[in-house]
């Protein structure tokens, strides 16, 4: 028998299973925060990125940032006080992200913390 290359088979299921996204939990954040156009804050191992996811796939999240100069006056602006990066980022790199859900005045904190106290102390005496 002469040593011959077997044949490369691909079956259409394994090659539809490979491009299929992980779903895993940080996969449905970063797609939600895609369809919601959040801004996000990545970890990963010596940095932290911010960015708007505007790509995804199993392997990669693609995100922009704006950044605007800050600290000048009107008149001190530099000529290009915008610079837009692009970030490429492979899924295995982040370590973990955040995104504001919620903002909320100094008062209405106050109020659901009151909630919150109001709540716990019916729970108890009950």
């Amino acid at each position: 028998m002469q040593d011959t290359p077997r044949p490369l088979i691909k079956y259409e299921s394994e090659s539809r299973a490979c491009n299929a996204p992980k779903q895993t939990r940080l996969y449905k954040r970063l797609e939600e925060a895609l369809h919601t156009g959040s801004e996000v804050w990545f970890r990963m191992p010596g940095t932290r990125l911010v960015g708007i996811p505007i790509y995804l796939d199993g392997d990669y999240v693609e995100v922009v940032d704006v950044d605007v100069a800050e600290g000048y006056e009107d008149d001190e602006l530099p000529d290009d006080p915008y610079q837009r990066t692009v970030w490429l980022i492979r899924l295995a790199e982040i370590s973990a992200i955040s995104y504001a859900t919620d903002r909320w005045s100094k008062d209405r904190f106050e109020r659901l913390l009151d909630q919150s106290d109001s709540d716990s102390s019916s729970r108890s005496s009950s």
